[in-house]
């Protein structure tokens, strides 16, 4: 089967959406697909690479040259000529990963060139953090699911609960995220380290809640790792006297140097506040790792991965009182924060490893591949 992902960034850039569509890749390949790539570049040129596989002849990674990102979305003048190059390779089946709004007015532009294969759409997140953005996506996006064969989500909450998926819910199918567990493994030695957050620091992420949290625990030490908008805020915040010396901001981490300190993490904290943090997959890492996880209890798939009272501890959002008890019963009963540790690595076994993740989405490919009809797009 050849297969074209469009994607907005790929590795070594970072982010969620950038993790799982490598590892779809990769998935894939390894089972002897043919995989190509379409994805915004990190320069103003296009370049092409070729995606080697064990089995099989491969693939190929192309990143588009961008000239300006406004709204952190990629301008790149190349798009639609290497989207008619790799789609005149008859892919039997064409996933966009949303949001990607350029590339999928692309798509759309392009439909009829598409033949038979069919158009999938792997939704990862509502457009939230911006409304006005969101408000005038709306038609494009609702445009994009009415003509694709099928859409993916990662949880059950986001088919259920979001008003754009909710005339295609019977052709959208659940496939959990998942990850290679192994790498966060084998560095992995959890006990009473400090406590670790991972990700942007932007509002929505809750990093100055959890601040006033470990500021009510004299005795708890905090890593925050990552980078932002927020983090010289969150430096003022930390210098604090209920909080000096206890938190290091170490900012962004690449996954070699961040798996040592996960692996020494009393546990990984996600204060998440809004419905933008739609999965949270930093949570597989940390639960492959062995670390018990506390995360808010949204409407999303965050309170999906990590369950109540098994794998960790689930909160309200933005209430560091909460937040404040949670933490000093996990860093009060180390025997309780191991037990749900170790069941956060038999969740990722179960449930969120890679493997499971690309079996379930080739056998979906399959079934629309071989379904009859189709080609929703040329209409």
């Amino acid at each position: 089967m050849r297969i074209l992902q469009i994607g907005k960034y790929y590795p070594p850039a970072k982010g969620g959406m950038e993790t799982v569509l490598a590892a779809i890749t990769e998935g894939l390949l390894a089972r002897g697909e043919t995989v190509d790539v379409l994805v915004a570049g990190p320069s103003r040129t296009t370049t092409r690479e070729a995606l080697n596989a064990a089995a099989g002849p491969g693939g190929e990674l192309v990143r588009c040259g961008v000239v300006a990102a406004p709204a952190s979305q990629p301008l790149m003048p190349d798009l639609l000529p290497e989207l008619r190059r790799l789609l005149r390779r008859r892919p039997d089946v064409v996933t966009l990963h949303w949001p990607n709004p350029l590339a999928a007015a692309a798509l759309l532009l392009l439909g009829r060139e598409l033949g038979g294969s069919r158009l999938t759409v792997w939704y990862h997140a509502d457009i939230t953090r911006q409304r006005l953005g969101g408000v005038l996506l709306r038609p494009l996006v609702r445009r994009l699911l009415e003509r694709c064969d099928g859409v993916a989500v990662s949880t059950a909450s986001l088919r259920e609960q979001s008003p754009l998926l909710a005339p295609h819910a019977p052709r959208t199918a659940v496939i959990p995220f998942g990850i290679d567990p192994a790498p966060w493994r084998a560095s992995s030695h959890p006990g009473r380290g400090p406590l670790l957050f991972v990700g942007r620091l932007v509002y929505y992420k809750g990093v100055e809640v959890l601040l006033d949290a470990v500021a009510r625990l004299p005795d708890a030490e905090l890593d925050i790792v990552g980078d932002g908008p927020l983090r010289a805020a969150l430096s003022r915040r930390a210098a604090r006297p209920d909080l000096a010396g206890r938190v290091r901001l170490r900012g962004a981490l690449d996954d070699a140097a961040l798996r040592p300190l996960m692996g020494g993490a009393a546990a990984l904290v996600l204060p998440s506040l809004m419905r933008a943090e739609t999965f949270g997959l930093v949570q597989l890492e940390a639960m492959a790792a062995g670390l018990p996880v506390i995360a808010t209890r949204l409407p999303t798939g965050v309170a999906e991965v990590t369950v109540h009272g098994e794998t960790g501890w689930l909160v309200t959002p933005g209430d560091p009182a909460a937040l404040a008890s949670a933490l000093a019963e996990l860093l009060a009963d180390p025997v309780e924060a191991a037990r749900r540790g170790a069941a956060g690595r038999r969740r990722v076994d179960a449930v969120y490893h890679r493997d499971r993740m690309v079996a379930s989405l080739a056998a979906w490919y399959a079934r629309l591949a071989a379904a009859p009809g189709g080609g929703r797009h040329g209409l």
